[in-house]
């Protein structure tokens, strides 16, 4: 059993984390993107492949306004399910080219480092201090890459988040339909495969 200092500082931990994941996925915001040409030809090979995912659409952007929630508390095995329920069924691993080279999306790697720092607080098999430890690095890793300039009112540091409960809204690409062709994606290289059945 953790000590109550221990507890606390855990608790901090994983509300650094969290706050740092949420930068990470609307640091977005502001940043321009190189567009994505759907002529190139790569041979998915190597490193013959695209640096980003070259989707058959246009990401746009929403506008989301973080706030504070009751779901994905810091509890380990308890919550196991609710952070799994933001992965997809592919836990984010899609097959390109015509050999179905497999890559991971980076968003997905970072929400697993997410559920692996939650796991880590029961104890659970893969949460290893050596998993989390390159989890904490990723993710922090991520935000310093391509931080979102959103200007933040006042100090979050001193924010009663239970009372406060809403933060800056932020514009953020929307990722339901990145969820959608990454679910098509599984399931049609399933259907090809018979992978799985």
């Amino acid at each position: 059993m953790l000590s109550p200092t221990a507890k606390a500082l855990l608790l901090l931990v994983v509300n650094v984390v969290n706050v740092l994941y949420i930068l990470s996925h609307v640091r977005n915001a502001f940043s321009p993107r190189p567009a994505l040409s759907q002529e190139q030809e790569y041979s998915w090979r190597g490193h013959d492949f695209p640096e980003h995912l070259p989707l058959p659409f246009k990401v746009e952007r929403v506008p989301v306004t973080l706030e504070e929630s009751v779901h994905y508390p810091p509890l380990g095995a308890p919550t196991d399910q609710e952070w799994l329920s933001i992965a997809s069924p592919s836990y984010g691993y899609i097959r390109l080219g015509p050999e179905d080279r497999t890559f991971v999306i980076t968003m997905f790697h970072e929400l697993h480092c997410l559920r692996m720092i939650n796991r880590a607080f029961s104890k659970m098999p893969g949460a290893t201090v050596y998993h989390i430890k390159h989890c904490l690095n990723y993710i922090r890793q991520g935000v310093l890459c391509d931080p979102d300039l959103t200007l933040e009112p006042g100090n979050f540091e001193e924010r009663d988040f239970e009372v406060e409960r809403v933060g800056g809204t932020h514009m953020c690409l929307n990722w339901d339909p990145l969820y959608e062709w990454v679910d098509d994606n599984y399931y049609g290289w399933i259907n090809r495969t018979g992978w799985g059945e």
